[in-house]
Parts: C-alpha cells; structure tokens; sequence
C-alpha cells in the first residue's frame, strides 16, 4: 500500500454533547454494539469521531475501537496513520467483522492482526457451579473495590470508581482464610440491552472453579435487569472459551482485530 505522508483530515473528534446523534451508528455496529452505545449513551467514556458522510468511529477507554456506517479507504487511512500507528493518548485496537476493513490492513509489517470470538447467551442459565467452601462471594462495593487488583478488573473499561459503581456492577470471591481476593467479574461495557462481562482469576486460586461460579453470578443479575449477556475473548483464549460454554454462552462470530505491533 502507497501511503501519502500528508494526515488526512477526515475525521472530526465531536463534543461529548453530541454522542447521542450517533446512537444510531452505535447500535448498528455490526461487530459489537455494547461497546459503542456504551460511549454514546455516556454510560462510559470514550470518544467518537465522525466523516460527515456516514462513517462513525467509536473509541473506547479500555483502548477497543469500532467502526460503523459507511466506510471508505480514505477514513481507514486516517484511522491507519492517526490511530494504528501513532502514539496515542491509550491503546487502540481495532476490531471489524469486515472483510473490507480487514483486508485494507493486511500485510502491512508494522501492524499486528489477531481473532476475538464474540458470544451471546439465550437468557437461560441451568445448573450454577458450585462455590467452594473456602471463598465468600461479595457485591463489588464502595468500601471494597479498593482490593480488587489484577489486569482484567473494572479500572480496565471504567475510568474512575465512582462512575463504575454508578453505572456498573460486579462480583468478587474472596478467601475465608485471610481476607484475600481470590476472583473478580465485572461489567466490562454497559448498554440498555447489553453487558459485556470480564472476568479475572488471581493465579493463586486458579483452578477452583472461580470463573465459571462469578461469571453465573453476572448472567444471573444482567438477565434479572433485563439485559442480555455478552462475552468476547481472543482466539487464543482457551481459558475464556471454557467459562463461557460453562454458563450457557454460545459463540456468535469471530472479529478480526487490528493494533500496532
């Protein structure tokens, strides 16, 4: 690919006061709406940016990025040259389910391609897993999410406490020994219909079954809102994919995503 060294200027970074005129463009995002209408709902942050001619990019604080409407070469060129391969204020990675987005990006050295398997849930959970005896289960609070650490936690997606335990929920497990957090699951993106679930097991208590049990609990409290559950995992991601079949998620597809090497 012949790459011009002049920046487009394709894309405008729009007011927060203008979000929700995109909503439409969010819901519709064929790869993943959670995300997006999470930012144009002002559920949580992020930033959008528009062509003025039906292309909306949606970025969200965890660094996910999608792109909805009409997407031409040139918005994907800035997106290349301002976004993929720049120094950006937090990490941006790209995940589309089309072929379109996917092959403008191939084989270009300087970029890296993975696959996210996306799931949905019926809204039907059967049997919860068992708890072993060792772990107490505690709603994420104010007086405890201050213990909760790891890579896959709520400061992943949530910018700052407070809006977290305004706009979201989650679970932890921790040892009736000693006090110590043993798993964590969280709502990772949060919509009117949707919630995305994250979910991390400290390496100490892995293997106890964990996972499955809190991710039970999310379904369980996201179908009682009268939501749907969501789950998405890298490829890779054998871990992920064996909870999730355990709870009754069911693979829907498989995105491409698209960051700097």
């Amino acid at each position: 690919m012949d790459y011009n060294p002049v920046k487009c200027m394709v894309l405008r970074k729009i007011d927060r006061s203008e979000y929700t005129a995109d909503l439409t463009y969010a819901r519709g995002c064929t790869a993943n709406r959670v995300y997006p209408v999470s930012i144009a709902t002002g559920t949580q942050d992020g930033d959008i940016y528009v062509d003025g001619k039906g292309c909306v990019l949606f970025w969200h604080y965890c660094g996910f990025a999608y792109i909805s409407g009409d997407v031409r070469a040139d918005v994907l060129e800035e997106v290349y040259r301002n976004f993929l391969v720049s120094d950006t204020e937090r990490r941006f990675l790209l995940i589309t389910d089309s072929e379109f987005v996917s092959d403008y990006y191939s084989g270009i050295d300087l970029l890296r391609v993975d696959k996210r398997i996306e799931y949905t849930h019926s809204g039907i959970l059967e049997k919860q897993p068992e708890l072993d005896d060792c772990f107490v289960i505690e709603r994420i609070t104010s007086d405890n999410i201050r213990v909760i650490q790891g890579r896959i936690t709520p400061a992943f997606s949530w910018n700052d406490s407070d809006m977290f335990l305004r706009n979201g929920f989650g679970f932890m497990a921790r040892s009736k020994e000693d006090g110590s957090l043993a798993a964590v699951a969280f709502s990772s993106a949060v919509s009117p219909e949707e919630v995305d679930i994250g979910v991390e097991t400290a390496e100490t208590y892995r293997h106890h079954g964990l996972a499955s049990y809190l991710a039970y609990k999310m379904c369980e409290e996201i179908i009682r809102q009268g939501r749907r559950p969501v789950w998405a995992h890298a490829e890779t991601n054998t871990g992920s994919r064996k909870t999730a079949l355990s709870v009754g998620f069911k693979p829907i597809g498989i995105n491409t995503v698209i960051h700097k090497k």
